[in-house]
């Protein structure tokens, strides 16, 4: 949940100069900041921390700024205080300063806290207290970093490779697993077969993430490594012997891009400004968008879930063996260099 303040004129506009001059300590050299906005618009403007995320929205007046409104919120609310606190602190210190040297009013949520002490205006933001999990919902974090993460999930690679033989061994369908378009058609077919949806009845828990996204997860069940590292990788229906299946086709199908493309590389996901669906997850980039092994394979996992549980009133595209080779055409046209 966002919250809003600001500072507004007392009288006479704020001095536009003193305005650059201060929000350039937190903005830098933005350039929306730095030149001037047409007639009847204003200057938008973003800054990020660790926790806090803010939009400034700078007003332009008839000679110089006639206000200036600030959105901040906490990305990760269920985190102890402190941290954020800190980087409120550096909002609230810049705009106390403008407000005492232009003779403006400083606000917070229309409440003037011009006078007010630092941490009385913290504990109007930010109460110093520890954070609450919802009730019915269990609290993930995680101490591991992104970069770590992406290390051991490509640590598994081989893992999931031998699952694919073994698996397809089993069933005497052993396609040929060399990074191939062709490889991805048998693999696919077998998938298709193979892929089964949890139990309707099988419990669930509610979880809730330190930023605050929600999304449930099978209880006493054997989950892969990327499982709820956010809601987008959540795949709650698929039955833990599927799930190890989805882990190991998407990573093949992905290591099948990257073979076919020069100067994709795996990475850590990270655009701005803050709300990027990858953020923090392993993806291959380089070339065109983000490649994400799971959440790619959604829209062909659900014509295999709709085989299984057909919706009478909505039917659906079956699933086909050649769906995969076609999401690798798809993928590989994306990135690869013109000419290529």
């Amino acid at each position: 949940m966002s919250l809003d303040m600001g500072v507004v004129p007392s009288g006479a506009e704020l001095s536009r100069a003193t305005v650059v001059a201060l929000l350039s300590r937190l903005l830098g050299d933005d350039r929306d900041l730095h030149e001037g906005v047409a007639a009847g618009e204003f200057a938008e403007l973003v800054w990020e921390g660790e926790r806090i995320g803010t939009q400034w929205f700078v007003h332009p007046g008839a000679t110089g700024v006639s206000e200036l409104v600030v959105s901040i919120f906490d990305a990760f609310p269920l985190r102890p205080a402190a941290e954020y606190r800190a980087e409120v602190a550096r909002v609230v210190e810049v705009l106390r300063e403008l407000a005492q040297a232009t003779g403006g009013r400083f606000l917070v949520e229309e409440g003037d806290v011009t006078d007010a002490p630092l941490g009385e205006v913290l504990d109007l933001v930010s109460p110093d207290a520890a954070a609450t999990t919802p009730a019915g919902m269990v609290l993930s974090t995680t101490t591991e970093s992104p970069e770590d993460f992406l290390r051991r999930y490509l640590a598994a690679g081989a893992e999931r490779f031998a699952l694919l033989r073994e698996r397809t061994a089993r069933a005497g369908e052993p396609p040929r697993l060399d990074l191939s378009r062709d490889s991805l058609v048998p693999l696919w077919a077998f998938a298709i077969d193979h892929l089964a949806p949890r139990a309707v009845d099988a419990p669930l828990e509610k979880v809730i993430l330190d930023g605050g996204d929600v999304f449930q997860r099978p209880k006493d069940a054997v989950l892969p490594m990327w499982y709820g590292r956010s809601a987008f990788l959540a795949p709650y229906v698929w039955s833990d012997g599927s799930l190890a299946l989805v882990d190991a086709i998407s990573f093949y199908a992905v290591e099948c891009v990257r073979h076919a493309v020069p100067g994709l590389t795996w990475q850590v996901g990270h655009e701005e400004p803050r709300g990027y669906m990858h953020e923090g997850q392993p993806v291959l980039a380089g070339r065109g968008p983000d490649l994400q092994p799971v959440t790619s394979m959604m829209p062909l996992l659900g014509r295999v879930y709709y085989l299984r549980r057909p919706d009478p009133t909505n039917p659906r595209t079956p699933p086909a063996p050649e769906d995969l080779r076609d999401w690798f055409d798809a993928a590989v046209a994306e990135r690869r260099p013109t000419g290529g």
